[in-house]
């Protein structure tokens, strides 16, 4: 009996090791993206899903010359969007696609057309979903 207590505590351990570095591993927000060089950007819902584990939204943002460049938007949490009062029908229908936004959000380090969203705004000038969504820490 006494050999298996010892097993059985390294087993456990072993088990919490590993789910905690899973979870780590999720959660490189602030380490995938520049939150100290956001960036504002005016463009078209092309797409927005209320998922989880991040809410995402593609929007297409033209430039100068005419070019059209794909962007996606990782958004918080769905239970986020809720506790703001922005539940899923309400938000779909909000950023249906083909609605005008200006959405301010940390760039991927990559330089890809990705990012977190930190502000949503309408044309209309309000402010769509959670305040501060997206933004790192103590800002």
């Amino acid at each position: 009996m006494k050999a298996r207590v010892p097993t059985l505590s390294l087993m456990l351990i072993g088990n919490l090791l590993l789910v905690s570095v899973s979870l780590f591993a999720h959660h490189g927000t602030f380490v995938s993206y520049d939150t100290k060089h956001p960036v504002t950007l005016t463009g078209v819902v092309a797409e927005y899903h209320f998922t989880n584990p991040h809410t995402q939204l593609y929007f297409d943002v033209t430039d100068d010359k005419g070019n059209v460049t794909r962007w996606a938007a990782e958004g918080p949490a769905p239970e986020i969007w809720v506790e703001a009062g922005w539940g899923k029908k309400r938000t779909e229908s909000t950023l249906a696609p083909g609605t005008k936004i200006t959405i301010t959000l940390s760039p991927a380090r990559n330089g890809k057309p990705v990012g977190a969203a930190a502000k949503i705004f309408l044309a209309n000038g309000e402010q769509v979903g959670p305040a501060g969504a997206g933004e790192p820490p103590n800002q």
